[in-house]
């Protein structure tokens, strides 16, 4: 009788078979893993893992260099068109030009041949060395430069990563608020209701012109009936301050007469006169300013004596005569202007000057008159 297998004396052979250690460590009849497929699996993935860095490898990026010519301001600028390449490519691709492993260099211009216009475009990448790896004309004969934009990124893409240019571009999706779930097909979509718009508030008003302070100074003739014994013309000057958004002018001035002269009896006296002052002048203003202004000014008459031995004096006299004045003021050629006034005054101190008749007894010689009248002309300037 043949010898049975894995038996020795009638007893168990101690070196176990592989379907007998299966049944010894699951005795439920379930087999391990098997060993050859979880090897095949681990060696699946380092396949895709060093495929996904030969990509990452071969993903090169670039410098941009672009420029539109006269006449080409409408075409694409430099950024436009580096995030549309990018677009295209799916990812990030434009560095400094220190940093990139490719550049792209080109330009657009506006092309005008005879009937026919359109758009030029030459594109040019080297690698990082300077070498030109690939140059591409790009010609449209559209109006609008517009229509250049998305031939350029594709141009470009593809010269920089075809591979990456030629894939379609992914679909926009719209996307949901985290946990709300799709729509159901066929189902009617409900449409909150939206209430009328917030009124629109209206734009601010503009800050009112700032109304500055305005000031004319002239150069005046004058001519004076009262204040001297005979009609006294002079010369002065002037000038006007106009507050802010008041309609008054604050007038002040000067005058130098020459001298006049007074004969009586014999006696004869020859006086110098000077007198300033000043006025409040509520103003109409317009192309002609018209003003009319109270004040006064004070002054100094000064006597010579021309014939002796009549006691005459020559001490200075004071005068102080209050005033009112109608003006108009014409504005010519920024900054020249003219201006003119007539006045009319009542002297307040009226000095007397008195000289020895040849007789004896002392008479006036010369004293103001009860009433002053002015008129003057002028030149000058004004501000603004």
């Amino acid at each position: 009788m043949p010898a049975t297998k894995g038996r020795v004396g009638g007893s168990l052979d101690p070196t176990p078979t592989p379907s007998a250690l299966a049944q010894v460590c699951y005795p439920s009849g379930v087999l391990a893993f098997d060993l050859s497929r979880l090897a095949g699996l681990a060696l699946f993935a380092a396949l895709l893992l060093a495929s996904s860095d030969a990509r990452a490898a071969d993903a090169k990026t670039s410098s941009l260099s672009w420029l539109r010519m006269p006449g080409a301001d409408a075409c694409v600028a430099t950024q436009p068109l580096a995030r549309a390449v990018e677009e295209r490519l799916g990812r990030a691709v434009f560095v400094s030009a220190a940093e990139a492993d490719l550049s792209v260099e080109g330009h657009v211009e506006k092309r005008a041949r005879g009937a026919s216009s359109g758009w030029h475009a030459v594109i040019t990448v080297r690698d990082a060395s300077g070498a030109t790896l690939g140059t591409r004309e790009l010609d449209r004969a559209d109006a609008s430069c517009d229509a250049m934009t998305e031939p350029l990124a594709l141009v470009i893409a593809v010269m920089i990563d075809p591979d990456a240019a030629m894939r379609p571009k992914p679909a926009p999706t719209d996307a949901l608020p985290p946990g709300e779930p799709p729509p159901a097909t066929g189902a009617t979509p409900v449409t909150a209701p939206v209430g009328p718009p917030p009124p629109e508030r209206p734009a601010p008003a503009p800050p009112p012109a700032r109304d500055p302070w305005r000031f004319e100074a002239h150069a005046q003739a004058t001519v004076n009936h009262g204040l001297a014994p005979t009609l006294a013309p002079g010369a002065g000057v002037q000038a006007i301050l106009y507050a802010p958004k008041l309609p008054v002018g604050f007038r002040g001035y000067t005058t130098l007469f020459l001298p006049t002269e007074a004969t009586r009896d014999g006696a004869r006296a020859s006086f110098d006169m000077l007198y300033a002052g000043g006025s409040i002048c509520p103003t109409l203003r317009g192309r002609v300013n018209l003003l009319g202004c109270l004040g006064g000014h004070l002054g100094l008459l000064r006597p010579r004596a021309e014939t002796a031995n009549r006691g005459i004096r020559e001490d200075v006299l004071l005068l102080w005569t209050a005033m009112a004045e109608l003006r108009v003021h014409i504005p010519l050629v920024a900054p020249v202007g003219v201006a003119a006034g007539v006045g009319a005054g009542l002297p307040i101190l009226r000095p007397e000057l008195a000289y020895t008749r040849a007789g004896g007894g002392r008479e006036t010689l010369h004293r103001p008159e009860a009433y002053v009248l002015t008129a003057d002309v002028g030149l000058g300037f004004f501000f603004p």
